[in-house]
């Protein structure tokens, strides 16, 4: 299997539930890591949720969906909106704030009861599309198709806030993060994206410094976060293709997070405590990647093939990570992927490289800790898939008291060649205080080998010999072409081996057998050996023969 192959099966089977294909009715269904739950939206173009007090917010044309931190609707939805763009909930979860493009307007929610409280009007400042919320202080990235556009800032204690403009004018809505005493603006539809810090110490936002768009090659960026101290700040961008971490302080980008060739980065997430980054990609890879914060190794990974993460549609609850998928029939989707933050588990499975049609391939491993800590008995989930990726279970796999596990399996292939790669998929589901975890080993299943050789028992110096035999695979002719290399070594009577001597290649017949002579020029005991080296379908073989020549 291509490692490109192992790594996209790798991200789709991220756990014990396999993907069986995104559902088109409202309700969850199990999916790679945890549940798919369709929106029933199928005319809404905007891409962002939101999370807070206990529930999950998606913005949908005119209208708020509210779904539970299990994924299930709560059939709670906010109506009476224009456009709704970005949403953003203050820190108790008990107000929504979404920015209304279609009326120009930010509209304050009641999360409990779910009514409109106020609408803060911005006809000054059309367009509002991106939102940031730090404390009682609202930022609001504003800008039409026709341009220009910019930020204001809301002061939310106000009975009518007033918006106050941050900087200059910008292109299109710029993305915002803030936390701490920080506020980014990042210039979006740009080649060359600055990212503006703003110093937020004093209360009104100061320019810091900018983090230079064409120094760090920021294309098309798309979604920013920050640590909670404001102090680092996490991008995603068409390019460099990694995840960025920079630092606001010298404005220096200090570390990367993937591959610049997984896909398009989308929506990048820090969990509350700081610890993981999860990120969306589009167009490659894994669509969801976990990394560890402070070292960027990649901790977990998930795809929807048949989705498209959005940008800016990645969220932490707790655990958890919701994402904001776009099915190809245009369904809006919310996966919630469980526990991926919970502290990580290692499980390995070995097997032997090579095994024979209708022979047990024994499969082992160890479940444990990332520590290396064994976790006991724990049932493990096992699929094993045939060529053409026809799938079967492999039930009743139990780790022991030390973490280890083995399992035998004799594969049975329906459709011909019945023979090629077997790949085994080894799970542990995880619990509610440990992540799960998943192996993979591949074992390729080839015909076994059959090789004869005969020829007569004796002979004469200096004449010619004839030896003959046979080859199969499976009880099968071998493949057309095939060919077999032959060497002779002489054993002298009273002394040691003579030297071994390699005869020219043999050419086997379509019927498996083949034919060669050989002239012995002295007496002695000679001993022939003929070797099949096997092909992508049959493994190796050898046979000999001894001849007495006077």
């Amino acid at each position: 299997m291509s490692p490109s192959l192992a790594r996209r099966l790798a991200a789709c089977c991220g756990a014990a539930g396999l993907i069986t294909g995104l559902l088109t009715v409202t309700a969850p269904a199990a999916s790679a890591a945890g549940t798919i739950t369709d929106l029933g939206v199928t005319d809404s173009y905007t891409a962002d949720l939101a999370v807070g007090g206990g529930r999950v917010f998606v913005p949908a044309g005119d209208r708020i969906i509210v779904a539970g931190t299990d994924g299930n609707l709560t059939g709670g939805v906010v109506t009476g909106l224009s456009g709704v763009q970005e949403l953003a909930v203050n820190a108790d979860g008990t107000r929504l704030y979404a920015a209304l493009t279609g009326s120009n307007e930010v509209a304050e929610i009641d999360t409990a009861s779910l009514a409109v409280t106020r609408r803060i009007d911005l006809s000054a400042h059309p367009c509002p599309s991106t939102l940031a919320l730090l404390g009682e202080r609202l930022w609001v990235g504003h800008g039409c198709d026709n341009g220009p556009g910019g930020v204001v800032g809301l002061d939310l204690g106000a009975s009518a806030p007033a918006p106050v403009a941050v900087g200059g004018e910008h292109l299109r809505p710029p993305v915002l993060a803030a936390a701490g005493d920080t506020l980014v603006v990042g210039q979006t539809a740009m080649h060359h994206a600055d990212m503006l810090v703003y110093d937020l110490g004093d209360g009104a936002p100061a320019l810091r410094g900018t983090i230079d768009g064409e120094k760090w090659r920021i294309d098309s960026l798309r979604d920013l976060t920050l640590s909670s101290d404001g102090g680092t700040l996490f991008s995603a961008a068409d390019t460099p293709g990694h995840f960025t971490r920079y630092d606001t302080r010298t404005l220096a980008a200090t570390g990367t997070y993937g591959d610049g060739w997984d896909g398009s980065p989308s929506a990048v997430a820090l969990g509350s405590d700081g610890a993981y980054v999860a990120a969306g990609r589009q167009w490659g890879g894994a669509d969801l990647i976990l990394y560890d914060a402070a070292t960027g190794a990649e901790l977990f990974a998930a795809d929807q093939p048949d989705a498209e993460l959005l940008p800016d549609g990645v969220a932490f609850s707790g655990t958890d990570v919701f994402a904001l998928l776009r099915s190809s029939t245009d369904r809006l989707l919310l996966w919630r992927v469980t526990g991926v933050a919970l502290p990580a588990t290692k499980l390995t499975a070995t097997a032997p490289a090579d095994a024979y049609a209708g022979s047990p391939i024994t499969v082992e491993g160890r479940l444990t800790r990332a520590d290396g800590e064994a976790l006991g008995l724990k049932p493990l989930t096992v699929i094993q898939y045939l060529p053409g990726w026809t799938k079967l279970p492999i039930t009743g796999v139990t780790t022991r008291q030390d973490g280890t596990f083995t399992f035998q399996d004799t594969p049975v292939f329906e459709l011909p060649p019945y023979i090629g790669e077997v790949v085994y998929w080894v799970f542990w589901d995880g619990d509610d205080s440990l992540r799960r975890s998943s192996a993979s080993v591949t074992v390729t299943v080839k015909r076994e080998a059959t090789l004869t050789l005969t020829g007569p028992q004796s002979g004469v110096a200096g004449t010619a010999v004839e030896l003959s035999g046979v080859l199969t695979g499976g009880g099968r002719p071998p493949s057309p072409g095939s060919t077999l290399t032959v060497q002779r070594t002489l054993y002298l009577r009273s002394s040691s081996p003579g030297k071994t001597v390699k005869l020219p290649p043999v050419r086997v017949n379509a019927d498996g057998t083949y034919t060669f002579t050989d002239t012995p020029a002295n007496a002695g005991r000679y001993v022939y050996l003929v070797s099949y080296a096997g092909d992508g379908g049959t493994g190796p073989a050898q046979a000999t023969h001894q001849i007495i020549v006077k």
